[in-house]
């Protein structure tokens, strides 16, 4: 290579600002944006990490304090129909539509489920609608957050323990996922 080519190699790395581009520019969410974050970053656009405004952000969108902010102002609504259920049993199918849309608004991932809000009787709809989905689109293994249970009553995550003891169609079963036991794997074949 001689040196007028490595010259306009540099020179195509070179990014806004005066900025190298490293291979892993933009690949990972900065700090300030995370959960913990402050939602402020001193480099502003020269910064090497996904920020709100670039591409990347989206699929790290689970991982940013935006995304925590709405979780628990769901998580808040859930609990506000929770109370109300015991004065009106309209609000039970109220909480079993909130969380579905959740899902389907917010996923932390591909066939990712999070069950949080919902009792044992609306998991248990809910799951078999998600079951029925993944025999029809083919898939295989989805995942099913269902807390650990530090908020119930008897401190045990009653839907968790429900999927685990039951019987479910054949093909259909749940596994605990090592590492985290709010969460279990779904399998459908």
């Amino acid at each position: 290579m001689n040196y007028s080519t490595e010259i306009i190699q540099n020179f195509e790395n070179f990014g806004t600002f005066g900025q190298i581009h490293k291979p892993n520019y933009k690949t990972q969410l900065c700090k300030n944006w995370s959960r913990l974050g402050c939602g402020h970053c001193g480099y502003g656009p020269r910064c090497q990490f996904i920020h709100p405004e670039d591409h990347g952000y989206l699929e790290v969108y689970p991982d940013t304090w935006h995304f925590a902010k709405e979780q628990e102002a769901h998580s808040q609504y859930v609990q506000a129909l929770h109370a109300q259920k015991l004065v009106n049993p309209f609000y039970e199918a109220l909480i079993d539509r909130k969380v579905r849309e959740w899902n389907a608004q917010h996923p932390k991932g591909p066939n990712y489920y999070d069950f949080d809000g919902l009792t044992t009787k609306l998991a248990d709809f809910y799951i078999l609608d998600i079951i029925l989905y993944m025999k029809s689109a083919k898939i295989q293994k989805s995942w099913i957050e269902t807390g650990r249970g530090n908020h119930s009553k008897a401190n045990f995550a009653a839907i968790r323990t429900n999927f685990l003891t039951n019987q479910f169609p054949p093909g259909v079963s749940f596994v605990p996922v090592p590492g985290n036991d709010g969460i279990l794997c779904l399998t459908v074949v």
